[in-house]
C-alpha cells in the first residue's frame, strides 16, 4: 500500500526519497521478536537466569494446533518468514467442498516460492490455514509433527 502511495506521487523504484532524490534506499528492517518475554533489559535477564521460571500455560481456548511455547502456527510462520526476510507468506484457499452447513476447507501455504498443502481438509478456514501453516513449519525444521489427539490431551 506504502509503494503504491509512493508511486502516485511520482516516486520510482531504485529513486531516493526526499525533494532531490536522496534519501535511502534500503527500506527500514523490521527486527522480529520470537520469544514471549516480553521487554526486558539485559540486567534483568542475567539476574532472573538463576531463579525459576513460572511454567507456560499449554493450552488455550479452542482446537486449533500450538507450537513453540504456545504459538498458533501461522502466526509462528509469519514470525519466521519476517526474521528470516523471505516475504509474507502466501495462503490460498485450494478446495472446498460439501454443504453449505458442514463444508470442508484445504489451504496451501507458499513460502519463499514453495508451496505446502496439506493433505486432508479440515472443517473449517481457521482450521485449514492453521493445518497449512503446520505443515510447512514441521517441512522447514521448525516444529515437529503435532496431531490432533496430542493437543486434546494437552489441553
Amino acid at each position: 500500500m506504502g509503494m503504491q502511495l509512493l508511486q502516485k506521487m511520482g516516486w520510482t523504484p531504485g529513486q531516493g526519497l526526499g525533494k532531490e532524490g536522496t534519501g535511502t534506499l534500503q527500506p527500514l528492517l523490521l527486527e522480529v521478536k520470537l520469544d514471549t518475554r516480553g521487554l526486558t533489559s539485559k540486567e534483568e535477564v542475567s539476574s532472573r537466569h538463576g531463579k525459576s521460571m513460572k511454567p507456560q500455560r499449554l493450552g488455550r481456548r479452542g482446537s486449533a494446533p500450538l507450537v513453540a511455547g504456545g504459538k498458533h502456527p501461522v502466526s509462528l510462520l509469519g514470525e519466521y518468514c519476517s526474521k528470516q526476510k523471505l516475504g509474507p507468506p502466501e495462503y490460498n484457499l485450494c478446495f472446498e467442498c460439501g454443504p453449505d452447513h458442514k463444508k470442508n476447507f484445504l489451504f496451501k501455504v507458499k513460502v519463499a516460492g514453495v508451496e505446502y498443502q496439506p493433505a486432508v481438509a479440515s472443517a473449517n478456514k481457521k482450521q485449514a490455514k492453521a493445518d497449512a501453516a503446520q505443515l510447512a513449519l514441521q517441512k522447514l525444521g521448525i516444529a515437529t509433527p503435532v496431531t490432533r489427539t496430542s493437543q486434546l490431551k494437552r489441553q
